[in-house]
């Protein structure tokens, strides 16, 4: 059997409650080694509905591990590296209260390249929606509560660095960058951060993240691009935009191996970056956009 993704609609924590410790107890009951990542209220909900059974369960608070959604996959393919050889089951639940717009965008795309990640695959992921679900959500899953969802939308796989992100509001502070520049560019952006109210360690982060991208436009988007930095929402934002065109919509979310002598910087981004959302085609370029939570504190 290939991958399965699928989904399922819950009213309530009970509805959580039910379908999760079923899949996992049928998950269980073949010796599969099971996952759960979902925000930490319910993790709880679902230890206390498995009861002993809990105990052949991992649970990981999504709210911690996928507060950026570009790190989720990376998460699920380390859990199949570790278990190979057993069956394997995952729940998620990327998609909760308290994500904001744009994270919740980013969520749908981790949805649909789901699909391309893990395409050759041989497991399952069931993943949880509060109802009423979001509209996206069908398009995005094969399966939905048991049976071949007709509304899944196969022409998503692998086009989804072709969605253009809204315009930012209000002023926004336009630089534009070489390779002589790029020092220069993360050094300004670094003083704008501090400014902004932005912790050193944030400071730091976005300062090391806008480095690494104009790095890569120096290098792949015809020697160097555009930078735009705004406030929203009590955040910092920051895009790099430049002339080069990615081919891989999965770009930032392969874990470099040790020996690999390039193409860490976009996984670095994911690592340090609240949320990063990335968007190429011939026609736009390359976007990568940049967000550090105001207070430092990672958020949805």
């Amino acid at each position: 059997m290939a991958f399965r993704h699928e989904a399922f609609g819950y009213d309530g924590e009970e509805g959580f409650v039910a379908q999760v410790t079923a899949f996992a107890r049928a998950g269980l009951a073949e010796d599969a080694a099971v996952l759960v990542i979902a925000p930490a209220e319910r993790l709880d909900l679902a230890r206390d509905g498995l009861g002993a059974d809990g105990h052949g369960v991992e649970f990981l608070d999504m709210l911690d591990v996928g507060h950026n959604p570009a790190r989720i996959i990376p998460l699920w393919r380390e859990f199949l590296d570790r278990n190979q050889g057993r069956p394997c089951r995952g729940v998620g639940e990327p998609v909760h209260a308290g994500r904001r717009a744009a994270a919740l965008v980013e969520c749908h795309q981790h949805e649909v390249l789901l699909n391309v990640a893990f395409a050759d695959t041989d497991w399952r992921l069931l993943c949880a929606y509060a109802l009423p679900e979001p509209a996206p959500a069908r398009a995005s899953h094969p399966w939905w509560e048991g049976a071949s969802n007709p509304a899944f939308d196969a022409r998503h796989r692998g086009c989804t660095l072709a969605q253009p992100l809204p315009e930012p509001f209000g002023p926004t502070t336009l630089l534009r960058f070489d390779l002589d520049g790029v020092t220069g560019v993360r050094e300004y952006i670094a003083g704008k951060a501090r400014q902004q109210g932005l912790d050193a360690d944030a400071v730091e982060r976005l300062a090391l993240a806008v480095h690494e991208v104009m790095v890569n436009s120096v290098d792949h988007g015809g020697g160097g691009g555009m930078v735009r930095l705004w406030a929203e929402d009590g955040d910092l934002v920051c895009e790099v935009r430049d002339e080069g065109v990615i081919t891989d919509p999965l770009v930032g979310r392969h874990r470099p191996t040790p020996a690999q002598p390039r193409g860490r910087g976009m996984w670095m981004v994911n690592q340090l970056c609240d949320l990063v959302q990335v968007r190429s085609s011939p026609e736009i370029g390359t976007v990568v956009r940049l967000r550090i939570a105001g207070t430092g504190i990672p958020q949805g």
